[in-house]
């Protein structure tokens, strides 16, 4: 993989973003789909060691290929300058996972003058639990918290950090002037995100992300049901995980099920993971 790898880092000919979608690792989620018994966590940590692997032992090939990449130039909305951005953020994002990167994606975040480069930047701090990060995300929000489609950028941010611990946050910015339960784009890019796009935020071991979950689509379904019954969905293949997760899940789903005058959307969904 190392070599296939550098192969792309040097390939000077072909088209920068099918370089870049070459050098995207498979996301957690199509790895799960593969599996018969999925591991959460186990899914999490082989690919991070892959991706950790390969941005050490390509450091060099990345610092070159992202500062070439990273020329200064005035933002362009081309084609061509698309594909380089696409492929200067795949290298950052690797570059991250090595001691240079925290430099690199501070430099890119305050020299940036396109949205790209900036959530390219400040995700890499927040996943990467950068000190910087805090201090990124204030600031975007105080150039941003105006703009309700860029604050869900904010949002999602920060719901998609991997870990447990980011229930927490989550919870906190449910608190947040700029967070309506009764708008769905907000909640899709908060609780959405959290529940359908970090596994191990999710799936907890504990269980504390599956009640979360479950207190949402149960608050949703008095506010909005289709949005409760989409949300609802985050269980739905509740049977392909271990035996504790499972028992889990299952428990959250009955207990939704078991609620008053639960909307027929809600109920769709529910009772036929359940069957």
């Amino acid at each position: 993989m190392s070599k296939a790898f550098r192969g792309i880092l040097s390939d000077r000919l072909a088209d920068p973003a099918l370089l870049a979608e070459a050098m995207t690792l498979p996301d957690e989620d199509y790895l799960a789909e593969q599996m018969e018994v999925v591991d959460v966590d186990g899914i999490h940590a082989a690919r991070q060691f892959i991706k950790r692997g390969l941005a050490i032992d390509l450091e060099m090939l990345l610092i070159e290929r992202y500062a070439e990449l990273n020329d200064g130039q005035a933002y362009q909305k081309s084609s061509k300058a698309m594909a380089s951005r696409a492929l200067k953020n795949i290298c950052l994002y690797y570059l991250l996972e090595t001691d240079a990167g925290e430099s690199l994606a501070a430099a890119q975040l305050k020299s940036s003058d396109n949205m790209t480069d900036t959530l390219a930047a400040i995700n890499g701090l927040v996943r990467t639990d950068s000190a910087m990060a805090g201090i990124a995300l204030s600031e975007f929000e105080s150039k941003w918290q105006s703009d309700a489609l860029v604050m869900d950028k904010w949002f999602t941010m920060q719901a998609i950090k991997a870990g447990p611990s980011t229930l927490n946050r989550v919870r906190e910015l449910m608190m947040h002037p700029a967070f309506s339960i009764q708008n769905p784009n907000k909640v899709r890019s908060l609780i959405g995100v959290f529940s359908m796009l970090n596994p191990t935020g999710f799936h907890a071991a504990d269980g504390s992300g599956y009640a979360f979950h479950a207190d949402r689509v149960i608050e949703l379904d008095a506010l909005n049901p289709q949005i409760a019954a989409r949300m609802a969905s985050a269980f739905n293949r509740w049977k392909r995980y271990d035996e504790g997760r499972k028992k889990l899940m299952k428990a959250q789903l009955q207990r939704i099920a078991a609620v008053n005058n639960l909307s027929g959307d809600v109920s769709e969904i529910v009772n036929r993971a359940l069957s």
